[in-house]
């Protein structure tokens, strides 16, 4: 009788030593699967290396919808050179430095933005992030990139009704050199 016993205690050791060894293969099956993805597709905490200078390629403002205004100014440049508006450089592929009129002293700005502070987009058609700012006067500040066709864009909006209106710069970027 204890040899009966005995035998089924070792067949129940190892119908969980049978249980214990699936799921482990099954896990082992979807972390490798996991992991192959992830370094398949760029990994949504980080950012491409890259450095551009961003000109305005064209803006345009407009009243509120609750001003009387239908008027819309466009503004596309002139003939000249345009100035760098922007330079944008990863740092650490978790950063992203905004500069602010880097050629101008007088008026840079920087400042950076964690990966982890942006909205990203990173699937197989888009590699895009963006964020908001509250600016100074009561106004907010919506930033977007794209890496893939390199446009970076600004748009400035009250949060209450203002005769500022919402105002769209569209800006071209180029690597820079």
């Amino acid at each position: 009788m204890a040899t009966k016993s005995s035998n089924i205690k070792v067949g129940f050791r190892f119908e969980m030593k049978g249980c214990k060894m699936k799921a482990l293969s099954l896990g082992l099956l979807l972390a490798t699967a996991a992991f192959s993805n992830s370094h398949a597709q760029r990994s949504p905490d980080s950012l491409p290396p890259i450095t551009v200078d961003c000109y305005q390629s064209f803006a345009s403002k407009a009243q509120l919808l609750q001003l009387p205004s239908n008027e819309v100014a466009l503004d596309a440049g002139n003939f000249e050179p345009p100035p760098i508006r922007y330079r944008l450089q990863g740092v650490e592929k978790t950063i992203l430095k905004i500069i602010k009129d880097p050629d101008r002293p007088a008026f840079r700005t920087e400042h950076g933005k964690s990966v982890w502070e942006m909205a990203r987009d990173f699937t197989n058609s888009h590699k895009l992030v963006g964020w908001r700012e509250q600016l100074s006067g009561g106004r907010l500040r919506l930033y977007t990139f794209d890496f893939e066709d390199l446009l970076f864009t600004t748009v400035d909006s009250p949060v209450s009704s203002s005769p500022a209106g919402i105002e769209l710069h569209v800006m071209r970027c180029r690597h820079a050199t």
